[in-house]
């Protein structure tokens, strides 16, 4: 009896022991089920997320601008160039007449920012500051458009009109500058392509012509120039329809008419030639700027009637080592005619050397003699005056 009684005991603890085993290991694998189709779906949703990310990336690196900016391994500041130019100068004046002067002056401060927009437009703004001459101002702002596959250019703003290249190795500005360089806001277009360049541009000039105020100023240009491995040479030609909106010109101009309570009465048209010429270490520069007609007498003057101003500069320069320094030497004679009213020297005599004393910086020193109109033109008959300048210059 014991044994059976054992023996059916042990049957029952097994046969209930075997259920409860069966029971929790289909929990268990129905949980494990569960929780991998979670994983699953969680996955899944990690899969489109990446997908989706892959296809921002792909859409970015396909932007145009973003490639630029990959490949050029920067941004838009890449595209920008910030330059200037300041220049020192201590002079010394000692004129045929009345006492000596010297002075220290900043002559120029020069603040220019140039931007690549795109493929086919760039801007430039530049900022001018010269003691005792210019104001703090916007001296130059313009849009080009230019084909970046083609020939032409178009140029739009307040910027330098191309009559005239007014080139110089001296310190001091040519005489013909003084009679022809002429900044307007103007539309300039053009073409430019083996070595030649040439085109037209419009303005409205600040002298009115019978009080009219319309776009009826103009000019065209043309140029061509080549470099060799040792020589160059370039020959540009220009002609503006009025010389008298030249910035040498139309202050003495305007006051003369506002004067004489008259109005400006016609157009006097302008013709500009030069050429450089570099061989070796010798460069030649000959310039001659001329209005093609005479002004009325109370617009501008000579000798009680009207004046045709012109000027021309003849220059030559040699480049050559000073104490292992890049240094140049120059010499330049200029003359001007029918001028006098315009408070320019008939005759110039210049001799100037220029050392590069570091890296963008130089150092520069020039004399110049000045011989003024006789009494009979309306000068002064004075042989002139001596002026020394020591000028300090740095590029950035």
């Amino acid at each position: 009896m014991k044994k059976h009684t054992l023996a059916a005991a042990m049957a029952a603890v097994f046969t209930c022991s075997g259920g409860a085993s069966a029971g929790t290991i289909d929990d268990e694998l129905a949980a494990i089920k569960a929780r991998l189709k979670q994983l699953e779906q969680h996955v899944h949703a990690q899969n489109e997320v990446i997908r989706e990310k892959d296809r921002q990336i792909e859409a970015l690196v396909s932007n145009p601008q973003i490639r630029e900016q990959r490949e050029g391994g920067g941004g838009w500041f890449q595209r920008v160039e910030i330059s200037g130019v300041l220049e020192v100068e201590a002079g010394y004046n000692d004129p045929d007449s009345g006492g000596s002067s010297s002075d220290i002056s900043l002559a120029t401060a020069e603040l220019g920012i140039a931007a690549q927009i795109n493929d086919w437009v760039a801007g430039e703004i530049t900022l001018l500051y010269e003691e005792d001459d210019t104001d703090l101002e916007v001296d130059v702002a313009t849009i080009t458009i230019a084909d970046p596959d083609g020939p032409w250019f178009v140029s739009a703003g307040q910027q330098y009109v191309p009559f005239g290249t007014y080139e110089t190795n001296l310190v001091s500005d040519p005489l013909t500058l003084e009679i022809g360089e002429t900044r307007e806001t103007a539309i300039v277009g053009g073409i430019e392509s083996g070595g030649f360049v040439g085109g037209l541009y419009v303005f409205n000039g600040d002298l009115a012509r019978r009080g009219e105020d319309q776009i009826d100023a103009f000019g065209a240009f043309a140029g061509f120039s080549h470099e060799g491995e040792n020589h160059g040479f370039a020959v540009n030609l220009g002609y503006i329809s009025d010389i008298g909106d030249a910035d040498g010109l139309q202050d003495t101009i305007q006051d003369n008419i506002n004067i004489a309570v008259v109005d400006y009465d016609d157009h006097v048209a302008g013709v500009t030639l030069d050429a450089k010429v570099t061989t070796g270490p010798f460069t030649f520069i000959a310039e001659y700027t001329t209005a093609v007609d005479s002004f009325q007498a109370n617009e501008l003057a000579f000798n009680a009637a009207g004046a045709q101003p012109s000027a021309f500069n003849i220059e030559a320069g040699y480049s050559f080592t000073l104490v292992g320094r890049d240094a140049t030497v120059a010499v330049a004679y200029q003359e001007t005619d029918e001028a006098v009213a315009l408070g320019l020297p008939e005759k110039r005599v210049a001799v100037a050397l220029s050392v590069d004393v570091m890296e963008n910086t130089a150092l520069s020193f020039e004399w110049a003699h000045d011989d003024d109109y006789s009494a009979a033109d309306g000068g002064t008959g004075a042989s002139g005056g001596d002026t020394v300048t020591a000028q300090l210059a740095v590029e950035f």
